[in-house]
């Protein structure tokens, strides 16, 4: 039987299995959206309550940007609200990933923030990524009450919850989804030490983070690469 929109179908898939591989999902939890080529009205999502290495392409349901079933043998995740209303208000957005990592869940249960301590995480999400008040499932507050984290950032903490990412596509919202896992780790880690953890300087980070900020359609071009940094003050201690 001819499944349609199975390319997308499939790529939601492909990127679900590696959400669990990664260990930045674990059963059913989390989920994935990403708009279908050719018809930025209509979503590709993972459906409610199935093991991501069960999924076949029926499975993966596709929505208007009001939520509401169009295609698939099984209904969206409880949390297309979410998604959608994302969407449908941003639409350089293409793709939107929510994780629940052991790192990403740690920071939303403690309700940091995540400073910008790495240059792959400035790329990724465009500097430091806060916590956004806790915000009720299955209600228009996951898109409300992380709005303002959102503006400028590729990724918030829900507090209590997980992570929410998104990208222009769905390899850059993934991207981000992993990058702040393992930056939360290497956060955790330092402070396990006794260490506080170093911030890159401002005009790093802002530089940096314009690499995040061209992804998306119509954006400016990178910022012109700075000088470098003075040497002996900046060197890591030993």
């Amino acid at each position: 039987m001819k499944v349609k929109h199975l390319e997308i179908r499939e790529k939601v898939i492909t990127y679900a299995k590696k959400l669990q591989a990664e260990r930045l999902v674990y059963s059913t939890a989390g989920n994935i959206s990403v708009r279908v080529p050719g018809e930025p009205g209509l979503v590709a999502c993972t459906p409610a309550s199935t093991q991501y290495d069960l999924l076949t392409p029926p499975d993966i349901a596709i929505v208007d940007l009001d939520g509401n079933l169009v295609d698939g043998s099984r209904p969206p995740t409880s949390e297309v609200q979410m998604h959608t209303m994302i969407l449908k208000n941003r639409p350089e957005v293409g793709s939107v990933v929510h994780t629940h990592g052991k790192a990403v869940m740690t920071f939303a249960n403690l309700g940091w923030t995540l400073p910008p301590i790495l240059t792959g995480l400035c790329e990724a999400t465009g500097g430091a990524v806060v916590t956004s008040p806790y915000s009720q499932p299955e209600t228009d507050q996951m898109y409300t009450y992380t709005k303002p984290a959102l503006e400028n950032r590729g990724a918030t903490f829900l507090e209590f919850h997980g992570l929410l990412a998104y990208g222009a596509d769905l390899e850059h919202a993934f991207h981000t989804a992993a990058v702040v896992e393992g930056a939360c780790e290497v956060f955790l880690t330092a402070k396990s030490f006794g260490h506080d953890v170093r911030e890159l300087p401002a005009e790093q980070v802002e530089w940096i983070a314009s690499y995040w900020r061209a992804q998306f359609p119509g954006a400016p071009e990178p910022l012109p690469t700075p000088a470098p940094l003075p040497g002996p003050e900046h060197a890591c201690a030993s």
